[in-house]
């Protein structure tokens, strides 16, 4: 740090940071709507899943086109249009009473909203620590990850209490506002006096800026790849294809928690408390998540990246047994711990793609590399929600999906085994 002011500065950076990832975390909360709007609209599981399946595309699109905007703008800019669009998509939510309105206001609206504004808050942020960029990227992804855990509780007690209407009108209203203040709030560096240049702020050696503590070695061959090299490479393919696999397991399970909690709770004889116990796994769900960004950033620097990427899969692995063996025993203890370990595989596996996307690829184009990682969410939001629909729909139980995402967990085992650094 450059004194007491930078110091300052930055830390009201960080944690401005912090609190927005936090609320634009709710954006995987979207199981506490999906009991209550598939009892008032009769929809099948597969449709409300396809509101989440569709989130996810547009906050994969809102990373990219917040990847364009920033440098032609300003954070200001891109939070304030991220403030628009999530008050706009959560108040019409609440005015929804077809399934087309919900995958518009909440999927493409507050999809793309969480987008924008994740990614300005993490490039943004980001410029302000250029010699600790892997701790704070990694408690910043840790406030996406309690996200669910610090709103789903209040949002679902919304719910209870006034209905869903009135907890998408409450969202709405939150967003907006505390968007709006952080637009007011953050801003990047603008001079060396208070933190990096914009250009090499991501610690590229055009300006001398070291990689952070937890940042592994970068292969001198491939450091400052551009996305068009990369995208030539055979590690980026076999890692994109890891993500994937990992991703559909956490987002499959991610967005059909609170159901399926429900569901063993009721057959365990505890029907009255079911959603409440639900909502608390979750909960977990999302502190999992965070611990195992935290974790995988540790194991990675510590074992490296060929430990880190097996450790997420067999995580995901164990966590699918866990709740194999809950579905058969209809034990609410077991499902509570395969939340708990795939919340912290799902965790692992979006720490690893940011650490392998600077240690393989090199930091000069990373912000349009790590974006082009992302995509993978488009991809596991189209597998892993449509497995877990379908094992409801055609069976009213979870457990065929639960083997089918410890099937992918371990192709991804498999892959990450095999995974080198891109060559000359």
């Amino acid at each position: 740090m450059r004194g007491r002011s930078f110091s300052n500065r930055s830390l009201v950076a960080g944690a401005t940071g912090f609190v927005l990832n936090l609320l634009l975390g709710v954006v995987y909360a979207w199981s506490v709507f999906v009991e209550p709007l598939e009892a008032q609209f009769g929809w099948a599981r597969a449709e409300t899943s396809l509101v989440f399946t569709v989130s996810m595309a547009c906050l994969c699109a809102g990373h990219l086109t917040s990847g364009i905007l920033l440098p032609r703008t300003s954070p200001r800019c891109v939070l304030l249009l991220a403030a628009a669009l999530s008050g706009a998509g959560f108040l019409a939510s609440a005015a929804g009473d077809s399934l087309g309105w919900f995958v518009v206001s909440y999927g493409i609206c507050c999809g793309l909203a969480v987008g924008l504004g994740a990614n300005c808050v993490l490039s943004t942020v980001l410029l302000w620590f250029p010699d600790r960029r892997g701790l704070a990227s990694g408690v910043l992804l840790a406030g996406v990850g309690l996200g669910s855990l610090a709103l789903g509780v209040p949002v679902t007690s919304v719910i209870e209490a006034l209905g869903w209407r009135a907890a998408f009108a409450c969202l709405g209203i939150a967003f907006a506002l505390a968007l709006g203040v952080g637009a007011l709030l953050l801003k990047a560096p603008s001079s060396q006096s208070e933190g990096p240049q914009r250009k090499g702020a991501l610690g590229s050696r055009e300006t001398g800026g070291a990689p952070s503590e937890s940042e592994p070695a970068t292969p001198a061959a491939c450091r400052g790849m551009t996305t068009a090299q990369m995208l030539r490479t055979g590690s980026f393919w076999g890692f994109f294809c890891w993500i994937v696999l990992m991703g559909a397991g956490g987002l499959a399970l991610i967005s059909n928690a609170v159901p399926a909690a429900a569901v063993v709770v009721q057959r365990s004889g505890g029907g009255a408390g079911a959603l409440a116990f639900a909502t608390a796994a979750m909960g977990l769900i999302g502190v999992a998540n965070s611990a195992g960004r935290l974790a995988s950033g540790w194991i990675w620097d510590r074992f490296g990246f060929r430990v880190a990427l097996a450790a997420a899969p067999m995580a995901l692995i164990a966590a699918m047994a866990l709740c194999i063996v809950a579905d058969e025993l209809a034990s609410p203890a077991f499902i509570i711990g395969g939340f708990l370990l795939l919340g912290a595989s799902y965790g692992g596996s979006v720490s690893a793609g940011s650490a392998l996307t600077g240690s393989f690829f090199g930091m000069e184009c990373y912000p349009m590399n790590y974006a082009v990682v992302s995509l993978n969410i488009l991809v596991a939001s189209l597998v892993g929600p449509a497995v877990t629909a379908a094992s409801w729909d055609l069976s009213g139980s979870y457990l065929a999906a639960y083997v089918i995402l410890a099937l992918l967990a371990l192709a991804a085992l498999i892959i990450g085994r095999f995974l080198r650094p891109p060559r000359d």
